[in-house]
């Protein structure tokens, strides 16, 4: 098994930078930190990783969402947030809804372009840019990133909202992350991955987006296709007395020069993008026993693109909810 840590630069260019305001053009080639960002700016370079799943990160303390394609963060943006008494859900969600055009049933038919909806109401969308919080608990970005973001996201993409900044790593395993297995499992998964591609935004092949939630809580295992709840396993946890901690993985596929496979582990609520511990993440996916058919199940479903989650909550309506497309929703545990 290998690490990666993906962690570039960003220089503005002068296709790249959105702002409220004109800038000079001698600011073209100029680098700035993400910090130095104002309201309205954005970077984007998704020449970076021209394929690969895509996940968003939220970062509520630093106003900032960041984009990562196949690894590789491709964009990041200042967004205003719910403000007091809307707060944005924190927590781990996937897109399984998208609107061009979307007006608010709430909120006097207000417009929302470029909607992509990951809780209830909540949706990523153009709006406001102040500086400050100041949605209804939607994530505001700049409209012309809104644009480019709506045409990247795919299926199932996974929007991972702390209240601090989170780092992404990259992973290869031999199995399915989630435990040790043996060869003819591993076979397994890797016929029933092999040609599969991300899925669709539309009905179609492929186009089952699909997650798994895993809470130590409960010592139980939930899958959810396009989130909705359709199967519900015991597991075992090794030295159960220990928390497991709150990881999130999504898929990038089979690298079949090593018959490998190849993650995304998530830092959640980190504090900065590189902080993400290799051994801690590979660690805590050895404690878990599942069953083969429980396996079998999440091998045949798996695809690229799917998000893995493991948390010590516990996975009842107030933070498991199928109806709402949330794999997670945690008011307190990610910082």
């Amino acid at each position: 098994m290998t690490f990666k840590m993906e962690r570039r630069s960003f220089v503005i260019g002068s296709a790249m930078l959105g702002a409220a305001l004109s800038f000079p053009a001698a600011l073209n080639a100029t680098e700035i930190e993400v910090e130095q960002l104002k309201p309205g700016q954005w970077l984007w370079y998704p020449e970076r990783a021209p394929e690969g799943p895509v996940v968003v990160l939220v970062s509520l303390s630093d106003q900032l969402a960041f984009v990562y394609r196949n690894g590789v963060r491709i964009g990041v943006t200042t967004v205003s947030s719910g403000k007091s008494g809307y707060g944005t859900p924190v927590g781990v969600f996937t897109v399984l809804t998208k609107e061009k055009l979307h007006r608010s049933h709430k909120y006097n038919n207000a417009p929302m372009p470029d909607s992509q909806f990951f809780f209830g109401g909540c949706a990523l969308h153009a709006g406001g840019l102040p500086g400050y919080p100041s949605s209804h608990g939607c994530v505001h970005l700049p409209r012309d990133f809104a644009d480019r973001l709506f045409q990247v996201t795919h299926h199932g993409t996974p929007v991972i909202v702390t209240n601090e900044r989170s780092g992404v790593g990259s992973l290869s395993h031999s199995g399915l992350v989630l435990s040790e297995t043996d060869l003819k499992q591993v076979e397994k998964m890797t016929g029933n991955i092999v040609g599969k591609g991300l899925p669709t935004d539309k009905k179609g092949a492929n186009s089952d987006a699909f997650s798994v939630l895993i809470s130590g809580a409960d010592s139980r295992l939930y899958a959810l296709l396009n989130g909705k709840l359709v199967r519900e396993d015991p597991i075992a946890i090794k030295d159960s007395r220990w928390p497991l901690g709150s990881h999130a993985y999504v898929l990038k596929g089979h690298n079949a020069a090593n018959n490998s496979y190849d993650w995304l582990a998530i830092g959640l609520g980190s504090g900065h993008e590189s902080r993400v511990d290799q051994q801690k993440e590979l660690s805590v996916t050895t404690r878990l026993k599942l069953s083969n058919d429980t396996y079998n199940f999440i091998a045949k479903h798996i695809h690229p693109g799917s998000t893995l989650f493991l948390t010590d909550l516990a996975a009842h309506p107030s933070t498991r909810s199928g109806v709402d497309f949330a794999i997670l929703r945690d008011d307190g545990s990610f910082k």
